[in-house]
């Protein structure tokens, strides 16, 4: 299966690469590479009766990468905007069907977005998409190459986790920002932490565009986005705090924070993020992450939601406090309107 996909990302670029000749493409193939994708193709695509079926099976929940194809070229050309081949690729070969492969497809993608100045005065016109998640209930997430805890002492495992996260995308303007509302409750509480905020404004200049943004949120309704690592754009935001199975996101840089600054000590985001009620040095925050794509003007978004906690008592060490998160996420398709 994972060799048919292949193949449908390997014809995609090809015929995004040909139909888009005249087009400014951002990440070209040399020939040589095509030519080793030819002939490996000649020997891995049977055409027998068992790889049509499995064929028409994985076809059938893909993105149609003709229709994907006119669209980032019918956007990129009204917009002046770039083609980024490698996102389209990865995007054409997501089944919109299976969680996992959305979620392993947008985690493949770079973001390809640019902060603008805090002072960006955000506005909604008629030329304002809107991409609608409404509210989605995450799912818990254990185990896996990071090994999230299976344990239940951050999130109220018999309440729903909820994120709604409506995307504002102005093709014309090249902007994006995104209104995102939480509703979380933590175990051994029955008060439900609803948070809402805006994002700040980004711009773009290709597509698929391809946006992220994080978040702590605090139990006295506090929301700020979070300083992991150089904290200068969005390749600093991330999808997880787990940098490995033992170790968390790299604290502030001290060129981007300022020497002394809270950010800077890495001890701060484990008190930060500790959701133990009995330690009085924790803020008891959760992490929240998003990501999202869309193609091009006409076509749908894709997004996942997520949301992370930890549980330790106090001075608890970095890999205790690591080994500790627990993990919601939820994905999406989200179809996009019209601003009124």
């Amino acid at each position: 299966m994972k060799k048919i996909l292949f193949i449908f990302k390997t014809i995609f670029i090809i015929e995004l690469m040909i139909s888009f000749g005249f087009a400014e493409i951002s990440t070209p193939i040399p020939t040589t590479a095509l030519n080793k994708i030819a002939s490996s193709m000649s020997h891995s695509a049977q055409n027998d009766q068992q790889n049509i079926l499995e064929i028409t099976n994985a076809t059938s929940n893909l993105l149609n990468s003709s229709e994907l194809t006119a669209g980032i070229q019918e956007s990129a050309e009204k917009y002046g905007l770039t083609i980024d081949s490698e996102a389209a690729a990865i995007l054409a070969g997501i089944d919109t069907s299976s969680s996992e492969s959305i979620a392993k497809g947008l985690a493949s993608m770079d973001a390809n977005i640019g902060w603008l100045d805090d002072d960006y005065v955000q506005t909604i016109d008629q030329d304002t998409i809107i991409y609608d998640s409404e509210f989605q209930t995450l799912t818990k997430v254990t185990g896996g190459d990071l090994e999230y805890a299976s344990s239940n002492d951050v999130f109220d495992p018999n309440v729903a986790q909820q994120v709604r996260a409506q995307t504002y995308v102005n093709f014309k303007k090249r902007t994006i920002f995104a209104k995102v509302d939480t509703k979380v409750t933590r175990t051994g509480t029955s008060d439900e932490i609803e948070i809402g905020w805006n994002t700040g404004t980004a711009s773009f200049s290709s597509l698929p565009i391809v946006a992220t943004a994080d978040q702590y949120l605090r139990k006295d309704g506090v929301s700020h986005d979070v300083p992991f690592g150089t904290n200068i754009d969005a390749s600093s935001t991330f999808s997880t705090m787990k940098k490995s199975t033992t170790q968390l996101q790299d604290a502030c840089a001290v060129s981007s924070c300022g020497e002394g600054d809270y950010w800077t000590v890495k001890q701060n985001f484990i008190e930060e993020f500790n959701n133990d009620t009995s330690d009085t040095s924790s803020k008891g925050s959760i992490y929240f992450y998003g990501k999202f794509t869309t193609a091009s003007e006409g076509s749908a978004g894709t997004g996942i939601l997520v949301l992370e906690g930890g549980h330790t008592a106090d001075g608890a060490n970095e890999q205790t406090f690591v080994e500790s998160i627990e993990r919601y996420e939820a994905t999406a398709t989200l179809i996009g309107k019209a601003a009124e």
